[in-house]
């Protein structure tokens, strides 16, 4: 894996993409620990599930909102069906990385570019 910021030029876009894989990275980790905590604490867990379905970045993933709307419905009845919901969750969270990995790369790779040589 190379060091996609020394090769970057314009910081903008890549800035964009960090932030949300930095924010999808704290969601993965929240919800890591909370389906690990519903079964000691079923109303914390869906009340800081609740925190995240309700913000306003995840609305820009429906899918993950979803999973995530589905799992505070059954929260305080299946706390079992609330951690496999919540791990579905991550595992879609981890494509979403890898896929806005990819775009950063590519990114850094149109910005390489020099006009002048060979490519």
């Amino acid at each position: 894996m190379n060091n996609w910021y020394k090769i970057a030029k314009d910081f903008t876009e890549r800035n964009m993409v960090n932030d949300k894989i930095r924010y999808l990275r704290d969601i993965k980790q929240t919800l890591n620990n909370i389906s690990k905590v519903i079964f000691h604490s079923a109303k914390f867990a869906k009340n800081v599930n609740y925190d995240i379905v309700t913000s306003k970045k995840i609305t820009s993933y429906p899918n993950i909102q979803d999973i995530l709307s589905q799992a505070d419905l059954i929260a305080l009845d299946s706390p079992g069906k609330f951690a496999a919901l919540c791990r579905e969750a991550v595992d879609s969270i981890n494509y979403k990385i890898s896929d806005l990995v990819t775009e950063r790369e590519e990114l850094s790779e149109q910005s390489n570019r020099t006009k002048k040589g060979w490519y």
